[in-house]
């Protein structure tokens, strides 16, 4: 295979795994409001402002807003004013965001012992360092 189809292949196949419904549910935690939740809920019990989102998430303080807007509507978090300075608001995930992504978690960890009864143990595996080095890659590549 010469070069310009390999490189071809690997763009469909990866704008393939893209375009998968397990894809766009993983994507979702990586962005946007259910990125801000699954934060929340793995600092639980931090104090956490919105500050400390946009910094940790590398998302600007306006889209910040924005999100927690939405998700005060949505009943999944609260705004508290700080103890230590009144002037500040610290973002409280609700109990039901805690149920809410431990919904769309567990889906995604069934979708996933699925595949991996499917796919096999040792392909599996394979394909977890294919990805990492695949990673590794990239990271150098972009630091170039």
């Amino acid at each position: 295979m010469n070069k310009i189809e390999l490189r071809n292949d690997l763009a469909i196949s990866l704008i393939t795994l893209n375009d998968t419904d397990v894809f766009a549910s993983m994507m979702e935690y990586s962005q946007g409001e259910k990125r801000v939740l699954l934060y929340l809920d793995m600092h639980d019990g931090n104090e956490i402002y919105p500050s400390d989102l946009s910094n940790a998430l590398h998302v600007t303080r306006q889209r910040i807003t924005s999100i927690l807007s939405s998700l005060r509507k949505k009943g999944y978090v609260s705004m508290e004013t700080a103890a230590n300075d009144r002037r500040k608001k610290r973002v409280v995930l609700t109990e039901d965001a805690k149920k809410y992504v431990i919904t769309k978690g567990t889906w995604i960890e069934n979708y996933f012992d699925n595949l991996i009864e499917k796919f096999g143990e040792e392909n599996t595996r394979e394909f977890t360092r294919l990805i990492n080095l695949f990673i590794e890659q990239l990271k150098q590549n972009s630091s170039m």
